[in-house]
């Protein structure tokens, strides 16, 4: 089952807290990766290891060396938490832990964050709508950040020509924010695929032995007791039993149905239209047989006006048939064109199998 990689540390790969103020709450580097309180710390002191001596201490206690190196100075310097990542893991009934606890999962349908300033949902796709995080770790829009920003009053050399009020804390930010990375772009990114991940669980199936709910790809089938269970079952209580994946058996019942729906489907209109092609012919051929017949009047006309008359009649006739057969020709013809399309796009999908 995947998880959302852009809620879990960066170094240590462990899930982060809920709220701020515990060992695996969220930090934020100065290069925007985000990492729990607890590698921080750990981090930062390694970092502080500048002089031998200090080096010697530092690899004593804390390892050789940090784990994570990149251009940023001063990259363990930012005192707060992600509060834009606690924003996110606060909708607990939306997002819970996996059954493996290595990461969240949804399990209901998710509310995308807003903006707290035009209250606009944040945006992968709209610029304007990107999020912007501040020196706070608060968020903010693409769009307000710029509507916010005023000049920098204690800007000397030009590079932080702007600063940026947060509305939350009221914590200044100059412009000069460039992060490698932002989570909250990350998250949003990973946001569809975990959507498609909680429709696909919908009636997944349930272990009979842990009752925790697993992606058919996850789940075997006991053949000895006959039960549906996970992997990990097997291993502790299953290990001298035959499992099967529960995919292929899965494959196997939904093909078979598949296969007899579109027979049935198929069949259907097989032996419909010929009934009524062959009603259709045996009508219009009623019709010529009557047409012709009765056009045999014209030779029994008593006034050259009364010819006229039947001759325009009939010619009426005609000229319906004729437009009512032009109005049905396209339609079939388009039907036959659909079916060519549709026998091409097997092939292709057989090709790519």
């Amino acid at each position: 089952m995947k998880v959302f990689e852009s809620l879990n540390c960066f170094l240590c790969k462990k899930p982060f807290a809920r709220i701020a103020n515990q060992p695996r709450s969220p930090r934020i580097l100065n290069c925007g990766l985000a990492v729990c309180h607890e590698c921080f710390e750990m981090e930062k002191a390694k970092s502080l290891a500048t002089n031998f001596v200090a080096h010697l201490v530092g690899s004593y206690l804390f390892g050789n060396v940090r784990k994570h190196h990149c251009n940023y100075t001063c990259c363990y310097s930012n005192p707060n938490f992600a509060y834009y990542l606690i924003d996110i893991l606060s909708q607990e009934e939306s997002l819970v832990l996996a059954p493996t606890k290595d990461g969240y999962v949804l399990e209901k349908p998710f509310q995308i964050p807003e903006c707290p300033v035009c209250h606009d949902e944040y945006s992968i796709t709209v610029e304007a709508k990107k999020s912007i995080i501040l020196a706070c770790n608060h968020a903010i829009c693409t769009e307000c950040a710029l509507n916010l920003r005023e000049l920098n009053p204690n800007e000397v050399n030009g590079e932080n020509k702007y600063i940026i009020t947060c509305p939350l804390c009221t914590k200044g930010t100059d412009t000069k924010v460039d992060k490698a990375k932002d989570p909250f772009q990350d998250f949003l990114a990973e946001l569809p695929k975990m959507v498609n991940q909680l429709e696909s669980m919908r009636g997944a199936p349930t272990c009979a032995e842990c009752d925790k709910k697993y992606i058919v790809d996850e789940m075997l089938r006991c053949v000895d007791c006959k039960t549906e269970i996970c992997a990990m079952c097997v291993f502790r209580n299953h290990r001298s039993h035959k499992a099967c994946p529960l995919l292929g058996e899965k494959a196997g019942e939904m093909f078979e149905t598949l296969k007899s729906d579109s027979r049935d489907a198929i069949n259907t209109y097989k032996n419909l239209f010929p009934e009524l092609h062959k009603e259709l012919l045996d009508d219009i051929s009623k019709f010529e047989t009557s047409l012709l017949l009765k056009e045999e009047a014209l030779k029994d006309a008593s006034t050259f006006i009364d010819l006229e008359d039947k001759h325009k009649s009939f010619a009426t006739l005609k000229t319906h048939f004729e437009n009512t057969a032009e109005k049905y020709l396209p339609c079939l013809r388009k039907f036959n064109t659909e079916i060519k399309e549709m026998i091409e796009t097997l092939d292709k999908v057989v090709c790519c199998v």
